[in-house]
């Protein structure tokens, strides 16, 4: 007596697609909710630099806890997110990991990196803080501090850390052909930053 293999019932495979559609909604909110709290962390961090840089961290906070709850509280409801906000964030996120990128492996954004220091330890209130500058590299006129690149902190690796979390996440709730094209565009991304390092640019 032969058997006959039943293929799962549409109801079942609805369930299973939306099992792994929910996990990668929880990995996404989740991960957007921490990364807010770490910008958070990171505008502490910078409070005595310029005060755009730190306004900027606040708001990128703000808008990624407002998205980490959102979709969060879109599980429970039963809401599904819509492409173009799915999409939209997905954007927004890579262009952060991209400026995180420009700012510390170019000397673009330097000048928004200079912290203000109080006069008990230079002087002056607002006096310009920059490493030492060695007698091989070039002197500012007025005998300042060059102001350096700042170094990547734990702070600012671990967010991207988890941003990276909320992309992979993210391109996983795209559909069909909305995922395909993000897929090919981070993979053209990548591929130009690994270059753009390789020959001096970034670095």
């Amino acid at each position: 007596m032969s058997t006959v293999a039943l293929a799962p019932a549409d109801g079942e495979r609805r369930n299973r697609h939306c099992g792994g559609h929910d996990l990668w909604r929880w990995a996404a909110g989740l991960s957007a909710a921490a990364a807010g709290g770490l910008h958070v962390a990171a505008a502490v961090e910078h409070l005595g630099a310029h005060e755009l840089v730190v306004g900027f961290f606040m708001l990128v906070a703000l808008v990624q806890l407002g998205l980490g709850a959102w979709v969060v509280v879109s599980i429970g409801v039963g809401i599904h997110p819509d492409v173009r906000l799915v999409a939209f964030a997905l954007l927004g996120t890579v262009a952060l990991v991209g400026l995180y990128l420009l700012a510390h492996t170019t000397d673009l954004l330097v000048g928004l990196q200079v912290h203000e220091v109080t006069a008990a330890h230079h002087g002056a209130i607002g006096a310009p803080q920059g490493h030492s500058t060695e007698t091989t590299s070039p002197v500012a006129l007025d005998l300042q501090p060059v102001a350096d690149r700042e170094p990547a902190g734990p702070v600012g690796t671990a967010t991207v850390a988890v941003e990276m979390v909320t992309v992979l996440a993210l391109t996983a709730l795209l559909p069909g052909r909305w995922k395909s094209g993000a897929v090919n565009a981070l993979l053209i991304l990548g591929g130009t930053a690994w270059v753009l390092w390789l020959i001096g640019v970034l670095g």
